[in-house]
């Protein structure tokens, strides 16, 4: 395993306010060695995901290799799962596997804690009035999460770190009120009005120009 990916995986950690020790880095390592390119920032995302969820009730920011191996284990399990239910000669020949969708776990995004917890209560076959609000304010805070944890977007524990674009933390849309310069915002572009277009985040909305937007 390469030093950059070694570096790549402390680095990771560290924005999730983790440290690894040595045992615990080469079972990581040891896992992420089955992937290659884009595969491997992926693998890498996917294990500290799932290993947040493992160390949710733990107060210790120390990561051991324990409960590293448990969640490598559940990992390889499941992949060996998804391999057999694609293989056409497994399972009598059929290639089909029905799951009961009220028996996967479903998890929430705490934008305040910033972890994953599982939500344990009854959820209704038929969503209420909130309940598309809701799906597009989880699906946000998910896109978010995943971009906070960008090397680029990530706030930087030193000023040296700092890319040649400066500081590139998320800043939200209502912070800008009175602020001049250049800023970093997410948001979803919506029609609030015919023939106005805006960008919004969870905390505020603001008018754009789209006259001149490029789509690629």
């Amino acid at each position: 395993m390469s030093a950059s990916t070694r570096k790549k995986v402390q680095r990771k950690c560290k924005i999730r306010g983790r440290v690894l020790k040595v045992e615990a880095l080469d079972e990581i390592l040891s896992f992420v060695s089955r992937f290659e390119g884009s595969d491997e920032d992926e693998a890498i995302d996917l294990l500290l995901d799932e290993l947040e969820l493992e160390l949710e009730s733990q107060k210790s920011t120390i990561i051991e290799k324990e409960p590293v191996h448990r969640v490598v284990s559940r990992l390889l399990e499941a992949d060996a799962a998804v391999e057999e239910s694609s293989d056409p000669c497994s399972a009598g020949g059929s290639a089909i596997r029905v799951v009961d969708a009220f028996l996967v776990p479903k998890f929430r995004y705490d934008p305040i804690r910033k972890q994953f917890y599982e939500h344990t209560g009854s959820l209704p076959i038929h969503g209420d009035a909130s309940a598309k609000a809701a799906l597009y304010r989880d699906r946000f805070l998910l896109l978010f999460q995943r971009l906070s944890r960008d090397q680029n977007f990530s706030k930087p524990a030193f000023e040296s770190e700092f890319s040649h674009f400066g500081s590139c933390e998320i800043s939200p849309i209502q912070s800008l009120v009175g602020q001049t310069g250049r800023k970093w915002v997410m948001g979803v572009i919506s029609q609030l009005e015919d023939g106005h277009f805006y960008l919004e985040d969870l905390t505020a909305s603001v008018e754009i120009n789209l006259s001149n937007a490029i789509s690629f």
